[in-house]
């Protein structure tokens, strides 16, 4: 395993950083982006002026490196692997450091988020099934910094709190027990607090990063017609849609326009997903809001606000064909293959059966991966597409839940 990790150091801090468009919005501290990462780039660039690249290349290298060698200690150790399987667990483990991912060499969020997410997992195991109590406080400051660098992960301690309450039953509410509950619950909160403080310190204004809903009304601006401006009360919302509609009218990016399948036009809209988001209904709405009020930032956080009353519009007038287009994107992150989603969601339903039925370490880490798989999933299909880059962290989970279940079919025969 150390000589990978050399090989694996060695091979890729020698690769060149990968600029993506989200990189800019971190150097340039736009609002929409979530701040760690924005802290931690311009930290970068302070310090080690133009070598700053290399040393965030080579810090997240070390630091998914560390990551890794602790989840796969803690899993190899909890699910008694075999050398096969401990072998395809690290191998899972380490493939997004490696082409096309390049998680560390890429200047974007997923360089922190990954091993902030494997040390997440691995404080869970040991908070859940180590019965480790200090570790709540581990893994909900590991959550804090998680989701302040990737919003997706904001509701992993419900899920957490979901597990412990099945562990303990009628012992929830001891004293003890009391306060890791009420810790995992309000880490949400503070999720929410800390990231409205950080915009009101740097741009003047106290709201969560405005871009979730940005993200999320691209699918049912995809599925709108122009007729929607009826359902739509409000002058300034009613002007930046059709303007966006009329865009991706005449681009021919909407699901009218598009004749073919339910996995073809969701083709199209995964393709062109920037086109129809970033370039079009946020643009449009920035440089809409722009022209009447000039103040900084402002635009953003009105555009966000005018997607937000959008989207419930959009989706009830649309129901039917964004719910199919929405889950045809689940399904395209698992590979394209139906079979493999209702696979997930059969060991989610299974877990959560067994888990109530009979807590253990197997039956609740189960039901844990699953959940985690799932939500993830639902998640990334709500708010924008179904891409690797995405769904990554989730993979060795996967695997782990292949290995639970291959345990149960051979322990019964």
């Amino acid at each position: 395993m150390l000589l990978a990790f050399i090989f694996t150091f060695i091979f890729l801090v020698n690769k060149p950083p990968i600029y993506s468009p989200d990189t800019y919005g971190y150097l340039h501290v736009n609002i929409s982006r979530y701040p760690v990462y924005i802290l931690f780039i311009r930290g970068f660039q302070f310090i080690f002026g133009s070598f700053f690249e290399v040393m965030m290349v080579s810090f997240q290298l070390v630091f998914s490196i560390i990551s890794i060698s602790i989840i796969y200690k803690n899993c190899k150790e909890l699910l008694n692997l075999n050398i096969w399987l401990k072998t395809l667990l690290f191998v899972i483990l380490l493939f997004p450091l490696y082409p096309r991912l390049y998680i560390a060499n890429n200047l974007v969020s997923e360089g922190l988020a990954y091993p902030l997410y494997l040390l997440l997992i691995s404080f869970i195991i040991d908070f859940l099934y180590r019965n480790k109590s200090i570790k709540v406080i581990h893994l909900s400051i590991t959550l804090l910094i998680l989701s302040l660098t990737r919003g997706q992960f904001f509701f992993i301690s419900i899920i957490v709190a979901l597990l412990y309450v099945l562990k303990l039953k009628k012992d929830t509410f001891k004293k003890g027990n009391v306060f890791s509950l009420l810790l995992l619950i309000i880490v949400p909160f503070l999720i929410t607090i800390v990231d409205s403080s950080f915009k009101k310190v740097v741009y003047g204004y106290y709201v969560k990063t405005p871009y979730s809903y940005v993200n999320a009304i691209t699918l049912p601006l995809f599925v709108s017609e122009l007729k929607d401006t009826i359902d739509i009360k409000n002058e300034d919302y009613k002007k930046i849609f059709i303007k966006s509609y009329q865009r991706i009218d005449s681009l021919g990016l909407l699901s009218s326009k598009i004749n073919g399948t339910k996995e073809e036009k969701y083709q199209v809209f995964h393709d062109n997903f920037p086109l129809i988001c970033n370039q079009n209904i946020h643009d449009q709405g920035k440089l809409y809001y722009l022209n009447i009020d000039s103040t900084p930032h402002l635009n953003s956080i009105k555009t966000e606000l005018a997607c937000k009353a959008m989207f419930p519009v959009l989706v009830k007038n649309h129901f039917k064909e964004w719910v199919i287009i929405y889950f045809t994107g689940m399904i395209h992150g698992f590979f394209e293959s139906i079979v493999l989603l209702f696979f997930f969601l059969f060991t989610l339903i299974y877990g959560g059966l067994i888990t109530l039925r009979n807590y253990t370490i197997n039956n609740s880490l189960l039901f844990l991966s699953s959940l985690l798989i799932i939500s993830n999933s639902m998640i990334v299909a709500l708010a924008c597409h179904s891409i690797s880059r995405y769904l990554f962290y989730n993979y060795f989970l996967g695997f782990i839940i292949f290995i639970l279940i291959f345990k149960k079919i051979t322990s019964k025969i």
